[in-house]
């Protein structure tokens, strides 16, 4: 498979997922016990904003549940309301 690039910045697109993926983790532990949502890490990453369309937004969201799930070892054990609660325990 041929490495793709990013046509923005020229850059592997692996490495910038890698990034993101750093990025949500990183904000995961910092919320400690109480955790986040997936509103709550998009927002922080500025990958939504109030401005956007409905699909734009819906699959920024879901990317970064994808990658919560990801950061937290599966599913959230909690929710707020609809909103899943994701948390970790700082290692």
């Amino acid at each position: 498979m041929a490495k793709t690039e990013n046509k923005a910045t020229g850059t592997p697109k692996q490495e910038t997922k890698k990034s993101t993926q750093k990025k949500v983790n990183e904000f995961i532990k910092a919320q400690g016990s109480e955790g986040t949502t997936a509103l709550g890490i998009a927002t922080h990453l500025k990958l939504v904003n109030d401005d956007m369309d409905k699909e734009t937004r819906a699959k920024a969201l879901k990317k970064v549940r994808v990658l919560a799930r990801k950061a937290t070892g599966g599913a959230a054990q909690s929710r707020d309301g609809r909103a899943a609660i994701y948390s970790m325990d700082s290692k």
